[in-house]
């Protein structure tokens, strides 16, 4: 068994070269176009016919050969057979020349399926906020019974409340049953085996539950309105790992930490909170830095801190927030109307730190405060615009391009 292990391990790396061998030849192939043809659209056309490929593997393999010429450390690893194409494929998705030496060690130290876990994570982690809300859409199909099928693309934080509010109203639909439902035939099937490279494993969700959860929070906008000011529904945890000197002499379960136990939150070059991951009933969703730093903005930040073996040790809270006597201040020294230049918006508003608030900077007072719609509070955070409101009352917006937008007539000017 010996020998049978060392000759599947041989021709593991004998296969991952001649797979080297093969997306280089293709790539050169693809670069001089020999693939043109008449009624040839494509190099992964070619290869789907030639070479009896899926199409969509083609692309895949094609897209892969052509990011492996940017990256030579890559490419002798896998030329080798240090690399298999699966860990080459993921590093390639995210890796460039200036980091490709950190994305090779991490290929060498985990396996494939994790390596994807973590490319995806990046990508989530790393991606525009301003392109996520961009590409969001939502199709509706009628069925020829009549029905109605609705696809949606949310970003995160959309999605994220989304599934909370399912959640909520899918709970007070079943809150006076008894008994619990039989698994409906609709219902997503449960999971059967691994899932495949880069593929994420979620908890399967009952289909007509959520519809009916979808349903109920349509009838509650239908009865209730839309809100004026909004209470934040986010409660953000930085999590804090400290060595076994800090876990000596930092809070235990014994003690109450003052505010000022609160390590500090670590920052980007921006300035901004770092990226994060958001938890919704299982699902596992990544955060772009600047979504995070919008969701925090007038949300309960809290610290939990954690021994090395990730051990809770205390989880404090930050006074931060503002009270409920601050926001209605805020609310009526704006006159109940987005600040934001331009914008007249009466409903869906919220309170923005016009100083980003982190552990040690930022004020939670009527000054720094202002009033404005959910839509502007994400283009603010998305695309980085600085907020600054004189005390005349006048609202600046600074762009990172250096243009600016001044609010004309004096919005929000007190009463």
């Amino acid at each position: 068994m010996e020998q049978v292990e060392e000759t599947i391990c041989r021709w593991s790396a004998r296969l991952a070269a001649a797979t080297y061998t093969w997306l280089t030849t293709i790539a050169a192939f693809d670069r001089r176009q020999g693939w043109a043809g008449i009624g040839i659209r494509s190099c992964a056309h070619w290869l789907a016919w030639r070479c009896g490929l899926d199409l969509r593997t083609a692309r895949e393999q094609l897209a892969t050969a052509h990011a492996l010429q940017q990256l030579s450390a890559v490419r002798a690893a896998f030329s080798t057979g240090e690399l298999s194409y699966s860990k080459v494929r993921a590093i390639t998705r995210v890796a460039g020349p200036d980091d490709e030496a950190d994305w090779l060690r991490h290929a060498r130290q985990t396996t494939a399926s994790r390596l994807e876990r973590l490319v995806s994570r990046h990508r989530q982690q790393t991606a525009d906020p301003a392109k996520l809300r961009a590409a969001r859409k939502l199709a509706l199909r009628a069925n020829p019974d009549g029905s109605i099928r609705l696809t949606a693309t949310l970003s995160p934080d959309d999605a994220a409340v989304l599934v909370a509010a399912l959640d909520a109203a899918g709970t007070s639909l079943e809150s006076g049953r008894h008994t619990v439902p039989e698994q409906s035939p609709d219902a997503a099937p449960a999971p059967t085996g691994l899932p495949e490279d880069g593929a994420t494993a979620h908890t399967p969700r009952g289909q007509i539950r959520d519809a009916d959860a979808l349903i109920a929070i349509a009838e509650a906008f239908l009865h209730h309105g839309a809100p004026a000011l909004q209470d934040s529904p986010h409660s953000l945890t930085v999590h804090v790992p400290t060595t076994g000197e800090d876990a000596a002499s930092g809070p235990s379960s014994n003690t109450d930490a003052s505010d000022h136990d609160v390590p500090r939150n670590t920052q980007d070059d921006h300035g901004s909170l770092p990226a994060g991951i958001a938890a919704v009933t299982g699902w596992s969703i990544g955060l772009p830095g600047r979504m995070v730093a919008r969701l925090g903005c007038d949300a309960l930040i809290r610290a939990l801190i954690t021994d090395r073996e990730n051990n809770p040790l205390h989880l404090g809270r930050r006074n931060r927030l503002p009270t409920r006597r601050l926001r209605d201040a805020v609310y009526a020294r704006d006159q109940g109307v987005c600040q934001f230049p331009s914008c007249e918006h009466t409903k869906w508003l919220q309170i923005h730190h016009c100083h980003e608030w982190d552990a040690g900077n930022g004020n939670t007072d009527i000054e720094d405060l202002l009033l404005i719609c959910g839509a502007h509070h994400r283009a603010i955070h998305d695309e980085a615009l600085m907020v600054r409101r004189r005390a005349d009352g006048t609202v600046i917006v600074r762009a990172p391009g250096g243009r600016t937008i001044v609010a004309r007539g004096g919005y929000g000017l007190t009463a």
